[in-house]
C-alpha cells in the first residue's frame, strides 16, 4: 500500500504495545519500521527493466525477514536519535520490529502480490481485500495516531488499530460477496470458473474489477457492491488467454526474452494477454483503465528478432477526463449498469 498507510499501521501496532511515556517514540519507530521494507524499490538495473518489479515485495516483505529488518531500522534510529538517551536499544528494536511486521501483511491484503513466505516459498500472496490506496482505511487511522500522540493515550491507539482491522475484515466480506456474484454470473452464461481474480478498484471497496477464466478466454466485468443497496454488474469484454511457454513461438526456451515473459507472467499471477492495440505487448490483465476494459496499465514489449536482449517494460496508462468521469459515475452508482458491452462474448 501507499507509504502513509504503511507508516500509520506500523505506528498503530507499535503504539498499542507502548506505555504512556513511550508512545511518541513508539509512533516514530513504528512508522519508520512500517515504511522500511519498501526501500526495495532501489533494487533495479539499467539493463534489466524487470528487475525492479521482480524485487519489489520480495525478501524485505517476507515474514522471516522481520527480525532482521527491525534490527536494521532500530540500529539506525538508535544511532541518530537515542544513542545518548536513557531509552534502551531493545525498546527501540521492539517498536521498529512491530512496525516492520505490519508491512508485508498489509501489502498481502492488496492484489499486487507479496512474497510473505520467502525463502520457503516464492508464492506471491495477494488476498485482494483492499485497494493499494484507500482513504477510508488510511485517514481514520491517521486521526487515531495523531490523537493518541497528542493525548499520550495507548487506548486511543488500540482503538484505532482495531478499527483498521475491522475495515480489512469488511473488505474480506466484500471479496466473498463479489466472488459469489461472479460465480453466479458465470453460471448464467453457461461457464465454469476455472480461475478467478477479484480486485477492488483504486480508493474504495465498492467497485470491483473481476476476471475469470473459462475455456481459453478471460472474462472481465465490473461489479458494484454498495453497503446497503443491491449489487450491480456491468458486463465487459473477453480476451484470449496466452501460454507463457509458447507465445511468440520463434523465441527459444532458453532465450532472454522467453525467460522475461515467464518472469512477467509470474509477476502478473499468470493473468497475461496480448494487448488489443499492440501485437507485441503482453499486458497484465489484473488492472485496467476502467474496471471492465482490456486497457491494461502496464506490460512488456517483446521483440523476437533480438531474442537475447531484455524485453522493454511498457507503461500503458492512458487516463483522460472521460475515463475519470466514467469511473466516478460507476463508483457513485450514477451509471447504467444494465447496459452490456458490445464486445461481450459468451
Amino acid at each position: 500500500m501507499d507509504p502513509l498507510s504503511q507508516a500509520m499501521i506500523g505506528s498503530g501496532l507499535a503504539g498499542s504495545a507502548a506505555k504512556r511515556d513511550t508512545i511518541r517514540t513508539a509512533v516514530l519507530c513504528g512508522a519508520l519500521g512500517g515504511m522500511a521494507p519498501d526501500l526495495d524499490i532501489f533494487i533495479r538495473s539499467q539493463t534489466d527493466p524487470l528487475m525492479a518489479i521482480e524485487y519489489h515485495r520480495h525478501f524485505t516483505h517476507s515474514l522471516f525477514f522481520i527480525p532482521f529488518g527491525g534490527a536494521l531500522v532500530a540500529a539506525l534510529i538508535w544511532l541518530v536519535f537515542y544513542r545518548k538517551s536513557n531509552l534502551s536499544f531493545w525498546k527501540i528494536y521492539l517498536f521498529t520490529t512491530l512496525g516492520f511486521a505490519t508491512h508485508g501483511l498489509l501489502d498481502a491484503c492488496t492484489s499486487y502480490g507479496t512474497r510473505l513466505l520467502w525463502p520457503l516459498s516464492n508464492v506471491r500472496v495477494g488476498w485482494n481485500i483492499i485497494s493499494i490506496i484507500d482513504p477510508l482505511y488510511t485517514l481514520p487511522l491517521v486521526g487515531f495516531v495523531i490523537a493518541a500522540c497528542v493525548r499520550k493515550s495507548v487506548r486511543i491507539m488500540q482503538i484505532g488499530l482495531a478499527v483498521s482491522l475491522l475495515y480489512l475484515g469488511y473488505g474480506a466480506l466484500k471479496h466473498a460477496q463479489v466472488n459469489d456474484i461472479v460465480h453466479d454470473l458465470a453460471e448464467s452464461r453457461g461457464h465454469g470458473v476455472e480461475r478467478i481474480l477479484l480486485n477492488p478498484t483504486i480508493g474504495n471497496n465498492r467497485l470491483w474489477r473481476t476476471v475469470y477464466q473459462y475455456r481459453g478466454r478471460y472474462y472481465i466485468d465490473a461489479v458494484l457492491v454498495p453497503p446497503f443497496e443491491p449489487h450491480a454488474i456491468h458486463e465487459g469484454s473477453s480476451v484470449v488467454t496466452i501460454d507463457k511457454n509458447v507465445v511468440f513461438p520463434s523465441l527459444s526456451v532458453d532465450s532472454v526474452q522467453r525467460r522475461d515473459i515467464k518472469r512477467f507472467a509470474y509477476f502478473s499471477q499468470d493473468f497475461i494477454y496480448m494487448h488489443p492495440d499492440n501485437p507485441f505487448i503482453i499486458a497484465d490483465l489484473r488492472y485496467g483503465t476502467l474496471p471492465y476494459d482490456t486497457q491494461s496499465l502496464w506490460g512488456i514489449e517483446v521483440n523476437p528478432p533480438i531474442a537475447n536482449q531484455h524485453v522493454k517494460f511498457a507503461l500503458l496508462r492512458n487516463f483522460n477526463d472521460e475515463h475519470y468521469d466514467t469511473f466516478w459515475d460507476m463508483l457513485t452508482g450514477d451509471f447504467d449498469y444494465s447496459s452490456l458491452s458490445a464486445d461481450s462474448e459468451n
